[in-house]
């Protein structure tokens, strides 16, 4: 019973995850850790978030087919 491994998140990815306007929210979040350096904030999600661009880049290759719409 005492096997179970705790994952703690980023707080940085999950306040960005959590946010609505990502671009208030990475510069809040870059005056926030990195001394308002959005280039060292850029750097640090480039890093954590390389799997998250891969899932884009496969949904982004995917063509979007029109549905089929029935006249009545």
């Amino acid at each position: 019973m005492n096997n179970i491994i705790y994952i703690k998140k980023d707080p940085i990815l999950q306040e960005l995850d959590n946010s609505i306007d990502k671009a208030s929210a990475k510069r809040m979040l870059a005056f926030k850790y990195f001394n308002n350096d959005l280039d060292m904030l850029n750097d640090y999600l480039n890093k954590k978030n390389s799997s998250n661009k891969r899932k884009q880049k496969v949904i982004e290759n995917v063509k979007e087919k029109p549905q089929l719409e029935f006249a009545f």
